[in-house]
């Protein structure tokens, strides 16, 4: 339990989380939270692959482009749907 709190309390000061193997064995993913105009959770973006690709630093290499691709979908949310 001390260990999961840290980690939660990482994976909200940066934004973002990784895992190597967690859910699937031999796959990497890095993911960052989409929250509607009132502050929830209401999506994840992700981006997985082959742990031996992404490797153990794939969090620092992957998690700029997903966190932006989250801002994106935050900002879509936000404005409400083009006609």
């Amino acid at each position: 339990p001390e260990r999961f709190a840290r980690d939660v309390e990482l994976v909200r000061e940066r934004g973002w989380a990784a895992s190597v193997g967690e859910r699937q064995q031999g796959v990497g993913s890095v993911s960052a939270p989409v929250r509607g105009p009132d502050g929830r959770l209401v999506a994840v973006v992700s981006v997985s692959g082959p742990a031996a690709r992404m490797g153990r630093g794939g969090g620092g290499r992957y998690a700029p482009a997903v966190l932006r691709a989250a801002a994106e979908i935050e900002a879509a949310l936000a404005t409400g749907p083009e006609v």
